[in-house]
């Protein structure tokens, strides 16, 4: 199994850690401001099952600018365990970062991971037409990507999926209100279905209330294979070309 988002380095204990990398054959950890990406690029390089995907989320970029970005694009072009840019994209959700910026920040990562041909993660938050129009001006992705912790309609899906990403639930997809979120997830091509915890948010209903872990992913692909009327075996089988894309070695 793979969690293709999480947060290695806010996991609350060492032991959760370690459960995690136990029980988790690959692990995505997410760097997305300056001292997340440090931390994450540093538990990728410490163990062989975890990769990490670094850049700068839209709450962050305020604190942030052109010469970071030439930082974040050295360490992506030196560091072998790097193998995505982002999460970065727009979140409108708080009034924390005005959206000019947002935008700025946001295209100046796509081009940055169009130039190393590297997956672009991209996080959207009440957002959507804007994130699709920006996507659509720069694709296609032929490096492909993810839309991490998807929470669009059916159109932003098929429109992402054209061009070249993936789309991720979380463990929100099991909440009792995300009816319609689990009909956008039914019309997705099994083939671009991936599914991550973000941990240590967005615990899946079973564990609500509790901080997540990659380990808790194992409820959402139950929950899912469930609502496909498929096997959680079957709905395994297509991560690992998530892996290959990103040339890593399964």
């Amino acid at each position: 199994m793979i969690d293709t988002h999480c947060h290695l380095d806010m996991l609350k204990s060492e032991e959760d850690l370690k459960e995690s990398l136990e029980r988790v054959d690959f692990l995505i950890t997410i760097g997305c401001d300056k001292e997340e990406i440090k931390k994450a690029i540093k538990i990728a390089n410490k163990y062989e099952n975890v990769y990490a995907s670094i850049g700068y989320h839209p709450y962050d970029v305020n604190e942030i600018t052109d010469e970071d970005l030439k930082d974040l694009k050295e360490l992506a072009r030196k560091e072998e365990k790097v193998i995505a840019i982002g999460e970065c994209g727009l979140d409108y959700y708080r009034d924390i970062t005005p959206k000019d910026k947002q935008v700025y920040f946001f295209e100046k990562q796509i081009e940055m991971a169009k130039q190393l041909n590297l997956p672009l993660i991209v996080h959207s938050r009440e957002a959507n037409r804007d994130t699709e129009d920006i996507l659509e001006n720069y694709a296609p992705f032929e490096a492909g990507g993810i839309i991490h912790c998807f929470g669009g309609d059916l159109q932003m899906m098929e429109k992402c999926i054209d061009m070249g990403f993936y789309i991720s639930f979380a463990g929100n997809i099991t909440y009792p209100k995300a009816e319609s979120l689990r009909e956008v997830l039914k019309r997705v091509p099994l083939d671009r279905l991936l599914l991550e915890t973000d941990s240590p948010f967005l615990a899946p209903q079973k564990k609500r209330g509790k901080p997540n872990k990659p380990s808790y992913i194992f409820y959402t692909r139950d929950f899912v294979a469930n609502l496909l009327g498929i096997s959680p075996e079957e709905l395994e089988k297509i991560q690992p070309a998530l892996m290959e894309n990103m040339e890593c070695c399964l």
